[in-house]
C-alpha cells in the first residue's frame, strides 16, 4: 500500500476547501474554464483556455496554447462529485465556430469526461484506442488535468462527442429536402435511450418481463428530421428487425444481411464482449446508416464500467457473455435487444467473427496481450510522470470507497488498480480464446523473407466496390491475384501487368476475404473486409 504524507494530505484538502490551490506543473495538457456562476445542466456562456505546449511539460502560469469563448454544461448526472461537461466553442454568444483542440479534427462540440467511476482513468480511453485499431470510428481522447473557476478538478478525458461530421462519423448530409429516392437512404444515428422519436422495437429483450427498446433519432436533429425521413429510417430499422427475427434470418440474400453489415457487428462484438462491458447493447448504444449503406452499430461510447469495474449482474467475471446478461439480471431496467443473442445462432456470422478474432488475437495484432498492456503502459506512464494520478486522488480520495458494486478486494492505490486490470484482461482473454479460437481459418502467416521484397498496398480496406492493389513488383513480368475465402476455396484468379490493377468487389457477397499475389516464386497473403 502506498504511504501517504499525512501533513501534506491535510495540507492539501485545506487548499482545496478554501479555494486556495497550489499552480500544477504536468505533462498533460492544462484545461481552464471560468463561467460567471456555478455551472449546472443548463448550459452558460463561460471562457476556455488550454496549455498544450510543445516541450510536453506545461505550468498553469504558461502561456494559453489556445484561449476562446465556450457555452458549458454539466453532462449526464449532475450530482456526481466530479462531474462531466459538454463543451462548445463559440465565436460569439451561442453562434458555434470549429475550432482544432489538442490535435483533434476541427469542431465545435466537445466533452470533457470524468472517469470518476474508474479509477484506472484509462478504460474508455483504452477501449477507444482498440476499436479504433479495427478500422471503426471511435471518439478521440486525450487526458488533461482541469481547472474550474480556480479550483483543480482532476485527470479528465478531453474528446469528440458522437457527431456526423466529416472529421469523425462522416455520413451524408441529410436535408430537409432529402425526402424521396436515393438522397433519403442516409446518413442517419440513432441510439436505444428512453424516447420514442423513431418509436419501440415490435421484439421484446430475451428475459424481459415488461421492457421493451426504444429508439431515438440523434441527428438529423429532432427538429430537422422530416416525417418522410422518420418514416423511412423507422421502417428500415423494422425490416432489420423482422428480418433478424424470421426463420430464415441466415438467408445471405433475404436474412438480416439484406440491412446490417456483417463486419461491424463483428467488431463491435468483439470489443463489448472482451471488454466485459456491463452496458453492452442495452446502454450508450449508437447506430448509424450512411446513404446508400446497410445500417452499423456504434461509434463505442461508455466504457467506465466494463473491464471488470462492477460486480453487478456477474460483470466482473472473467467468463461469460454480455448479451445474456439478462440471465443473470432479468429485472435490469434496461436489456440487450435480441439480435445479439440470434447472431450467435448464425453459423456464417460466428465463423466470420472466430476468424476475425483469431486475427486479432495474432501476434502484435489488436488484441495480442502485450500490444494491449503496452497501451495501458503507455497511458499509465502518462499519468503518473508529473503526479496528475497523484493530484486527482488526492481532490478525489476514493480508494476503498465503494461507488459502483465494485469487485473484491479492491484496489487501495494507482498501481494495484491498473495490474487488477491486465490480471482481468489475460484471464478474460484466454477464456475468449478457447470459446472464439476454433475452426478452419486460412489466415496468413507471419511475414517471411520473400515478402519483403513484395511491397502492395490494399485499398479502400475494407471495401465496397472497387478495391485497388498497388505495388512495386520489381520487374515487368506479369503476376498473380487470387481471392480466396476463409476455407481457401479460390473464388477469383487473374494474370495482371504494371504496378496497379483493380478489383470489382461488389462481385463478392460482404465478408472477409484473403488477396495472394503471386509473381515468380514469391507469394504474399493479406486479408481483404469487404462491406
Amino acid at each position: 500500500m502506498q504511504k501517504i504524507n499525512i501533513f501534506s494530505f491535510m495540507l492539501a484538502l485545506m487548499l482545496i476547501h478554501s479555494g486556495v490551490q497550489a499552480q500544477i506543473t504536468t505533462n498533460l495538457p492544462i484545461v481552464l474554464i471560468t463561467t460567471p456562476a456555478a455551472i449546472t445542466a443548463t448550459e452558460q456562456q463561460g471562457s476556455m483556455s488550454i496549455i498544450d505546449n510543445t516541450s510536453g511539460i506545461n505550468n498553469q502560469t504558461d502561456p494559453a496554447t489556445f484561449v476562446g469563448m465556450v457555452g458549458v454544461r454539466i453532462r449526464g448526472n449532475v450530482s456526481s462529485p466530479k462531474p462531466s461537461y459538454n463543451v462548445e466553442t463559440w465565436s460569439a454568444p451561442n453562434v458555434n465556430v470549429d475550432t482544432s483542440l489538442l490535435g483533434m479534427p476541427s469542431d465545435n462540440d466537445w466533452v470533457l469526461l470524468s472517469s470518476y467511476n474508474d479509477r484506472s482513468l484509462m478504460r474508455t480511453a483504452l477501449t477507444n484506442r482498440l476499436h479504433e485499431a479495427m478500422g471503426r470510428y471511435a471518439p478521440k481522447m486525450e487526458h488533461c488535468e482541469l481547472i474550474v473557476n480556480g479550483s483543480y478538478q482532476g485527470v479528465y478525458l478531453f474528446g469528440e462527442k458522437i457527431k456526423k461530421t466529416a472529421g469523425r462519423l462522416d455520413l451524408a448530409t441529410l436535408n430537409t429536402t432529402d425526402n424521396s429516392g436515393i438522397e433519403l437512404t442516409g446518413g442517419y444515428i440513432w441510439k436505444i435511450d428512453d424516447g420514442t422519436a423513431l418509436g419501440t422495437s415490435a421484439f421484446a429483450p430475451p428475459y424481459a418481463t415488461t421492457q421493451q427498446i426504444k429508439f431515438v433519432i440523434d441527428y438529423p436533429d429532432a427538429g430537422d428530421i422530416t416525417p418522410a425521413q422518420t418514416s423511412y429510417i423507422k421502417a428500415y430499422v423494422d425490416s432489420f428487425e423482422t428480418a433478424m427475427n424470421a426463420s430464415n434470418f441466415q438467408d445471405t440474400a433475404l436474412g438480416w444481411r439484406r440491412y446490417g453489415a456483417v463486419n461491424a457487428f463483428i467488431d463491435y462484438m468483439i470489443m463489448n464482449e472482451v471488454s466485459r462491458n456491463y452496458d453492452a447493447y442495452r446502454s450508450n448504444v449508437y447506430m448509424y446508416k450512411d446513404k446508400e449503406k446497410k445500417m452499423r452499430p456504434g461509434p463505442v461510447w461508455g466504457f467506465d464500467l466494463a473491464w471488470r469495474n462492477t460486480a453487478d449482474c456477474s460483470s466482473a467475471s472473467d467468463t461469460g457473455w454480455c448479451y445474456q446478461i439478462g440471465a443473470s439480471c432479468p429485472s435490469l431496467g434496461k436489456l440487450p435487444p435480441f439480435w445479439w443473442s440470434k447472431l450467435t445462432t448464425d453459423v456464417s456470422f460466428m465463423q466470420d467473427l472466430k476468424c476475425m478474432y483469431r486475427d486479432y488475437r495474432l501476434p502484435n495484432q489488436i488484441l495480442d496481450t502485450n500490444k494491449i498492456f503496452t497501451i495501458i503502459d503507455s497511458m499509465k506512464t502518462r499519468l503518473t510522470a508529473n503526479n496528475a494520478v497523484s493530484r486527482n486522488f488526492t481532490q478525489w480520495p476514493i480508494w476503498g470507497v465503494p461507488l459502483n458494486n465494485e469487485p473484491t478486494p479492491m484496489a487501495t492505490n494507482f498501481n494495484e488498480e491498473v495490474d487488477a486490470l491486465k490480471q482481468f484482461i489475460r484471464k478474460r482473454l484466454s477464456w475468449l480464446d478457447n470459446k472464439w479460437v476454433a475452426g478452419l481459418c486460412l489466415w496468413p502467416v507471419a511475414l517471411n523473407e520473400t515478402e519483403k521484397n513484395m511491397q502492395v498496398e490494399l485499398f479502400p480496406n475494407p471495401a465496397s466496390d472497387w478495391l485497388t492493389i498497388q505495388g512495386d513488383f520489381g520487374n515487368a513480368k506479369p503476376w498473380q491475384l487470387e481471392v480466396l475465402d476463409l476455407r481457401g476455396r479460390s473464388l477469383y484468379k487473374s494474370m495482371f501487368s504494371g504496378p496497379r490493377a483493380q478489383l470489382d468487389t461488389r462481385a463478392f457477397t460482404e465478408g472477409i476475404y484473403l488477396i495472394r499475389i503471386e509473381q515468380n516464386d514469391q507469394v504474399l497473403t493479406r486479408k481483404l473486409v469487404i462491406e
